[in-house]
């Protein structure tokens, strides 16, 4: 029987060994960028190599044609671990996120691990989950939806790791958000006759207005952040028979955020009473905070810094998210970590002036700083998931830590708001 460290020795050469088709891989997703819920050409890429390597795919999933999982199951039953890619692009830029890392690394990490669980027993998950972006009005967040579906139900760990710029990390804050429209239907009419219409314009900007004053009871570091998207239509002289908003709401913590969101649906429902519209509000997509596992955080910290990695100190990246007075960035693995014990990664591409969500961005994805990032996240990864699965110990204070925080909602997370109560002592030590 090998020793932990042997197996990580033996993860690594195999990721080392498949190089060439990781890098393939991401250079492929990268040239061809698709946009969320059309990822045909990446899904099909990734789940007929996966399937070469004898994983069983089940493809689509969810009820989303571009999302699949994919299985490789050990002789004997134990512990099932999945890694999850991402592949969406975002129009007009391509891969200016790395999705194309994100996939090609998780891909690889699945590969690396099945001489592990073919000696040890347990099951490997690789999830498709497509759409992070979620810019289609039909997008909800590909992740969400598998959550929702109940895909990771029975998963023991799940992991994945995001290109970024400066110093990598093994845990970084993800704030939860709301993204939702408010249409107003109205009654035309001509403008020397306003009494016989109901103008759906006014009323949302007397909708907006009001939430703008609200606003000045809130937290400051919530984001209302909203554009008009129909203005009630070309002419001037006729009252506007519909109008719509398009928001996006962010705050700290998803218990706040649900509560603001319900004080705007019913400054939005008042004002169509006050003037006899019609009000349709439809959420288009919201995603949960990222809630870390602080077993999971220590042992991909571990693993970075043993590749020869520069990572940011986690207790840091802790501190800052106190310092912090606006809400960042957003993803739907949120809602994973509130599902399964999680952890989200980040390997550098590039210096701190790199900027995510630009040309920049996805010219570095597709660079050999980017293939680099490609393969020491599926090292770091795959020995994360070594470490789950031969270490009994580990194992169990990882899923004993996740189900503290489920018994108390996950309201009592150390670090994180509302609290931010400290890290436990030990973690500290540990680093």
């Amino acid at each position: 029987m090998f020793t932990n460290q042997e197996f990580k020795n033996l993860v690594q050469k195999e990721v080392d060994a498949f190089r060439d088709k990781l890098i393939s891989i991401s250079r492929a997703i990268h040239t061809h960028p698709e946009r969320g819920l059309k990822e045909f050409k990446a899904c099909e890429l990734l789940t007929t190599e996966i399937e070469s390597f004898g994983f069983q795919v089940d493809q689509p999933v969810a009820g989303l044609d571009t999302a699949f999982g994919a299985c490789f199951e050990g002789q004997k039953e134990g512990t099932k671990i999945a890694f999850l890619a991402e592949y969406d692009a975002l129009p007009g830029l391509g891969h200016a996120c790395g999705h194309n890392i994100i996939a090609a690394a998780a891909f690889g990490a699945a590969l690396a691990l099945r001489k592990v669980v073919s000696e040890l027993g347990g099951t490997i998950f690789l999830y498709g989950t497509p759409d992070e972006e979620a810019i289609d009005v039909r997008s909800r967040g590909g992740k969400v939806v598998m959550a929702e579906a109940g895909l990771f139900e029975g998963v023991d760990a799940a992991l994945m790791m995001h290109p970024t710029s400066g110093m990598s990390a093994a845990w970084s804050y993800s704030f939860p958000l709301k993204d939702f429209t408010v249409k107003f239907l109205g009654k035309p009419a001509h403008y020397t006759m306003p009494h016989r219409g109901i103008n759906a314009l006014e009323s949302l900007l007397m909708f907006l207005n009001n939430v703008n004053t609200l606003k000045r009871g809130w937290m400051p570091n919530v984001m209302f952040a909203y554009t008009i998207t129909d203005g009630g239509g070309p002419s001037a002289i006729i009252v506007p028979e519909s109008a719509e908003a398009h928001i996006t709401m962010k705050t700290f913590y998803s218990g706040y955020l649900e509560n603001l969101y319900e004080t705007v649906k019913t400054c939005a429902h008042n004002v169509a009473s006050m003037t006899g519209a019609k009000v349709e509000i439809k959420v288009l997509g919201q995603y949960k905070n990222m809630v870390p596992n602080l077993q999971l955080v220590f042992s991909l910290d571990a693993n970075m810094r043993a590749l020869g990695m520069e990572v940011e100190d986690p207790c840091i990246s802790q501190r800052r998210l106190e310092r912090l007075s606006y809400p960042g960035i957003s993803t739907d693995f949120g809602d994973v970590s509130w599902v399964v014990p999680g952890i989200h990664g980040y390997c550098s591409i590039g210096e701190n002036e790199l900027v995510e969500h630009t040309p920049e961005f996805a010219t570095a994805a597709g660079s050999k700083k980017g293939h680099e990032a490609v393969i020491l996240s599926a090292k770091a990864m795959a020995m994360t998931a070594v470490d789950i699965l031969t270490d009994n110990t580990f194992a169990s204070n990882m899923k004993a830590e996740f189900q503290k925080y489920k018994s108390e909602k996950f309201i009592k997370v150390p670090g994180l708001p509302p609290h931010y109560r400290p890290l436990p002592e030990e973690f500290i030590q540990k680093l």
